[in-house]
């Protein structure tokens, strides 16, 4: 009998054992799961975009901030106006905005992210900006500025991606970022 009792306390024993085991290795593959949803969420790039008259820092224009915690690496950017999509002229997407919009390109300063470039984090970069000075321009600047704050005249979709390939997608009329999958 007394055998019998320690073969089932070693049986019981091992039994506790592997089911601890059992329940550490489980353990372990949930956090380990939770820490690369944690590290991809940690490096997240943030875009917003938004029209600023600011004199004080002499910014008159579009212009794009990456608020996030990692860098943005641009895929793709569409641009309509009056829900038609912009085709790039000399390679800028921006360009073909103004354009489109009826305006003189001579009034501004086109930047914008293409195809292939980054934003770092903290980075912010001028989109269309009023070129100063010139009071001949002041119909182009006044129309821009009415464009650009009515969703239907001027639009633009900016997918990026992170560093490790989440991609991401920022309409500017709804001044909203969403994950694509």
């Amino acid at each position: 009998m007394r055998h019998f009792l320690t073969e089932y306390r070693d049986s019981v024993l091992a039994f506790v054992g592997i089911l601890i085991a059992s329940i550490s290795l489980g353990f372990a593959i949930w956090q380990g799961k939770e820490q690369i949803k944690h590290n991809h969420v940690s490096v997240e790039p943030r875009i917003n975009a938004y029209f600023s008259i600011d004199g004080r820092k002499d910014k008159w224009g579009i212009y794009a901030i990456n608020n996030g915690m990692g860098a943005a690496f641009v895929t793709t950017i569409t641009v309509t106006v009056d829900g038609k999509p912009v085709n790039a002229v000399e390679n800028n997407i921006f360009v073909g905005a103004i354009q489109a919009l009826g305006l003189r390109v001579g009034c501004f300063i086109i930047g914008g992210p293409r195809p292939n470039d980054s934003f770092k984090v903290g980075e912010e970069i001028f989109l269309i900006e009023a070129r100063g000075g010139d009071r001949s321009c002041a119909g182009d600047l006044l129309r821009l500025k009415w464009a650009s704050l009515s969703p239907y005249r001027l639009d633009f979709v900016l997918e990026t991606e992170s560093i490790y390939g989440d991609k991401f997608r920022y309409i500017y009329s709804q001044n909203r970022q969403t994950r694509v999958d």
